[in-house]
């Protein structure tokens, strides 16, 4: 299939499939249906109107509405038209400042205050909003024929970062960035017009949109979705979506996992699922944990969800999405690490069996590369290093993004020469990838490097403490100098919380020999996450700093 334009794309799915589309699951479970041909016509009527409210090719708009038909409709409108996109999450107010509305103004700044589009009309306090979000509704009516032709290497969209490690950045991303990955993505899944994708990740994330929006259309096969609200409010919703529709193909990271054991564990649930019909249901966009995983896989094996079609995966928004992919209907590959070689000697070890004194890790494999992307593993003088070396990974090829909108500074740290830094710690093993961890959240004790996800999972060992729910942080004593080890925790009584650290304690000094200096009790909506569930440690170690939990604190 021709590499093509996003405009390229719409147009041959509504030609060559005119009866395939995307079903919109509302909160009840029915759906409204919208075919490809009848997409590409709205995208038509509203990009005239665009163009009549004076927006030409090559300005920027955020698109910040708060259901998906009409997300998809505005973004297509806005391909059409040659107007260049970024979907942000749509803050429930525009008068007080919460920290959707402050990532809405960052972007907004970051890209020249250009029109946001809502659902409907907003109060607002801050004068830069002032005229510029749009209600879909006042987009005027145009009966202008629109025509313009992108090039396949004009800018497309924009993908702002969700922020695990920073203020979001936006990833710039061409027709060609976008178009060679999908069909990457399509080669590993071996999707075809007969498959069905279903998705509650949202839009504004890049593996909902490119990876169960753009996909589809590129095949064309059926396409789904649900809203992420209903979902974490009914996961049944998207259990029933998939046996009704035969969903061939869908995504669920972690925290999505531990959300559905979660509510079958409390629900006496009488509905009877089938998913035999699915092929990959992939496991990516937070660190993978193998327990959840093999969790969740053996909860639903009851409803005939096949092993095979459990598919760990890597990606990020600078990669466009995907990385690597484990290979399609194979076992996952887990495999048990000695913790001591890959934390202090950064060598991958096979423990085939426990062993006296030492401790493993286990670790799920994220397969090989995809077409069109290389990768390498380099040491910090970005050295190659050979397999079985743990290092920091690197990416290029043709679906790679150029850099940051409007942030050179940023952009040049990301690169070295034509390889791009992801800021993941990884080795390969036996051919496969595997992630360690990320750079930025690694905690440096005696020596040796530990990885916040791994004290993490450790700690939801205990009982009383839940996936989510506890995350570690690494703190630099500034008398001492030495790195302190601070424990965040939710859901846990404070009559419990002397317990709790002490359990904690003896479970990481006996396991790893890691010292837990200070535990701070916090609410469960206090544990910021990304759109995707990573969550964003360094704001909880910044509002400690801060002293804003100078009374939560348990030593």
């Amino acid at each position: 299939m021709p590499i093509s334009t996003l405009p390229e794309l719409l147009q041959r799915a509504a030609s060559s499939a005119p009866l395939l589309g995307i079903s919109y699951v509302k909160e009840d479970g029915s759906a409204d249906h919208q075919t490809y041909k009848d997409l590409l016509a709205q995208a038509l009527k509203t990009g005239s109107g665009l163009r009549a409210m004076g927006l030409n090719p090559g300005d920027k708009v955020i698109i910040a509405t708060d259901d998906n038909c009409t997300t998809i409709n505005l973004l297509w409108a806005c391909f059409m038209a040659g107007i260049i996109p970024t979907i942000l999450q749509p803050p429930v107010s525009y008068t007080d400042h919460n920290p959707i509305l402050i990532k809405l103004l960052n972007v907004f700044s970051q890209l020249g205050n250009p029109y946001v589009f809502v659902n409907t009309a907003q109060k607002v306090d801050d004068p830069k909003l002032e005229g510029k979000l749009i209600a879909v509704a006042e987009i005027p009516v145009s009966k202008e024929k629109l025509e313009f032709f992108s090039a396949i290497d004009d800018l497309a969209f924009i993908q702002f970062s969700s922020g695990s490690t920073g203020e979001p950045k936006g990833v710039m991303l061409t027709h060609r960035n976008l178009a060679m990955n999908i069909e990457a993505i399509i080669i590993g899944l071996d999707l075809t017009p007969i498959d069905h994708t279903g998705n509650w990740m949202p839009l504004y994330h890049d593996m909902g949109l490119i990876g169960y929006h753009f996909t589809p259309i590129y095949v064309p096969c059926q396409q789904s979705h649900l809203h992420t609200v209903d979902f974490i409010k009914n996961p049944s919703l998207w259990l029933d979506l998939m046996s009704k529709e035969k969903i061939t193909v869908t995504g669920c990271p972690n925290f999505g996992q531990a959300l559905v054991l979660r509510h079958l564990h409390r629900k006496s649930v009488g509905q009877i699922w089938d998913f035999t019909p699915m092929k990959a249901l992939l496991n990516g966009a937070e660190p993978i944990s193998v327990k959840i995983m093999e969790d969740f896989t053996e909860a639903l094996k009851k409803y005939k969800f096949s092993d095979e079609a459990m598919m760990p995966v890597y990606g990020m928004a600078e990669a466009t999405l995907a990385i690597s992919f484990m290979p399609l209907m194979k076992p996952s590959v887990i495999t048990a690490f000695d913790t001591e070689q890959l934390d202090f000697e950064q060598r991958a070890v096979r423990l085939s069996q426990p062993a006296t004194g030492r401790t493993s890790r286990l670790l799920a494999a994220v397969g090989i590369a995809l077409k069109h992307v290389e990768i390498r593993i380099v040491d910090d003088l970005d050295f190659d290093l050979p397999d079985g070396n743990v290092g920091h990974i690197q990416i290029k090829g043709g679906s790679i993004t150029q850099g940051y909108f409007n942030n050179p500074a940023a952009s040049k740290t990301l690169f070295c020469g034509e390889w791009l830094r992801t800021g993941d710690i990884g080795f390969f093993f036996e051919r496969n990838l595997y992630i360690s961890g990320r750079f930025k959240d690694i905690i440096f004790i005696n020596g040796k490097n530990y990885y916040a996800n791994d004290l993490e999972n450790l700690g939801c060992t205990l009982e009383g403490i839940t996936y989510g729910k506890i995350v570690f942080g690494g703190i630099t004593d500034k008398k001492s100098g030495r790195e302190k080890v601070m424990a965040f925790i939710a859901g846990i009584p404070e009559t419990k919380a002397a317990e709790t650290l002490q359990n904690l304690r003896v479970l990481l000094r006996k396991t790893l020999g890691v010292p837990i200096d200070e535990m701070v009790l916090v609410r469960s909506n206090e544990i910021p996450k990304t759109s995707s569930g990573k969550v964003q440690r360094y704001k909880l170690i910044q509002r400690y700093l801060q002293g804003e939990f100078a009374e939560k604190r348990v030593k």
